[in-house]
């Protein structure tokens, strides 16, 4: 028996890996399927791991969920920062590359590699609490890249409309990309979409004051 456990030990680089190849199989499958239509079996076939190897890694689907949602959205504000910076050494605007990154075709088509919110914004409030948590603080780390760069271009703005126009720049851009796949039948109104919702984040990215509060 000790012979038989030894022999099933890996060691640590190899334990990583396949820890991080479940999480990236499960990253695509839940954005393509959604949270429930995805099994553990299916997610262990497509990291090349057996089901059982599955709970050395995750104590279950919700946990292998949470993770998911933490290390997709990490990823995401991560990104959106290296492209807002790559934008402003450019001398090219960081939000409307944001924006216009965000609301094309090729994220529309490939939901698998698209953004953790847009897929599983939808359903999250089906999922356990701990997803929940872990898909609103991705949010909010998005949120804070766009709380950012719009307090950069308008220093005058007051933090509350900063946070105002982040809150509606991210909505506009959700929305669009949503719309955008509600519409995958009928491909120039799909594109009319994606180009009406990129026109509303840029306005939404404005800060508006408000008489007598401002």
């Amino acid at each position: 028996m000790i012979g038989i456990m030894i022999a099933m030990k890996v060691d640590r680089p190899t334990r990583d890996a396949h820890g991080a190849a479940l999480l990236a199989a499960a990253g695509r499958l839940f954005r393509q399927r959604g949270l429930d239509a995805v099994r553990i079996a299916d997610v262990s076939a497509a990291a090349g791991l057996t089901h059982g190897a599955f709970y050395g890694h995750f104590p279950s689907k919700a946990g292998l969920a949470e993770a998911v949602c933490r290390d997709g959205l990490a990823r995401s504000a991560a990104s959106w920062r290296r492209r807002a910076d790559h934008a402003r050494a450019e001398g090219r605007d960081p939000l409307a590359a944001l924006i216009d990154n965000y609301l094309t075709e090729s994220h529309r088509d490939a939901p698998g590699e698209g953004c953790v919110l847009a897929s599983l914004g939808p359903e999250i409030g089906r999922a356990d609490a701990a997803t929940r948590a872990a898909l609103a603080d991705g949010a909010a780390g998005l949120l804070g890249v766009l709380e950012e760069e719009i307090a950069s271009a308008h220093a005058d703005a007051p933090p509350a409309r900063v946070t105002e126009a982040a809150e509606a720049t991210l909505a506009a851009m959700l929305g669009g990309l949503l719309l955008a796949r509600a519409h995958a039948t009928d491909p120039a109104r799909s594109r009319a979409a994606l180009a009406a919702a990129a026109a509303l984040a840029r306005r939404a990215a404005v800060p508006v004051a408000r008489p007598g509060k401002d």
